[in-house]
This record gives structure tokens, C-alpha cells and sequence, in this order.
């Protein structure tokens, strides 16, 4: 019953961002994102009823979701800190040791 009723909340949300995408309220980048978050949520509440063949297509949604958002610049700060850390980043050259 209580998956039930998540599953059902998890459509509504789903309608919900949809109908703000539509109508210009929320833009691509933003909706992708919380299609990604609500499409994790929804395979996880399919994968506690057991249907599987659910959570496989909420998997593949979730990723396409993820990778919407992160090419719309939805991970433009994760890049940048990313790059900021290998900048600093010194590799070592470690060679083994001369002699016996």
C-alpha cells in the first residue's frame, strides 16, 4: 500500500515538472535535473515492489536524465571544481630504487 502511494506521488511529481517545462516556468536544465532525482526515486520504490522490468526503464531515464543535465551545463560548477583540483594536482614520477 505504501508503495502504491509513493509511486503515485512520484507520477504526480513527474506531471508536475513536465507542466512547468511546458508552460516556460522551469528551463531544460532544471527539469532535467529533477527528472533525474524523481526518476532514481521512482526505479527505487519499483525495485521495493519487485517489478524489475519498472526499474530497468527508470534506470535507463535517470542516466538520460543525468546526462541531459550535465551537457545543458547543469554541471558547469562540478567541472570547474574538478579542473581547479587537477590544476593543483603535481604528479610524482616514482621510479624503483638503483642498485641491489
Amino acid at each position: 500500500m505504501l508503495t502504491t502511494t509513493l509511486l503515485v506521488a512520484y507520477a504526480s511529481l513527474i506531471t508536475l515538472v513536465n507542466l512547468l517545462l511546458v508552460t516556460g516556468r522551469i528551463s531544460n536544465k532544471t527539469a532535467s535535473g529533477w527528472m533525474t532525482v524523481l526518476s532514481t526515486g521512482g526505479g527505487i520504490g519499483c525495485a521495493v515492489a519487485g517489478w524489475t522490468s519498472n526499474v530497468y526503464l527508470h534506470a535507463a531515464l535517470s542516466a538520460w536524465s543525468a546526462w541531459n543535465w550535465w551537457n545543458s551545463g547543469g554541471g558547469d560548477d562540478t567541472k570547474r571544481r574538478l579542473k581547479s583540483w587537477a590544476r593543483r594536482f603535481q604528479g610524482v614520477r616514482r621510479t624503483a630504487p638503483q642498485g641491489a
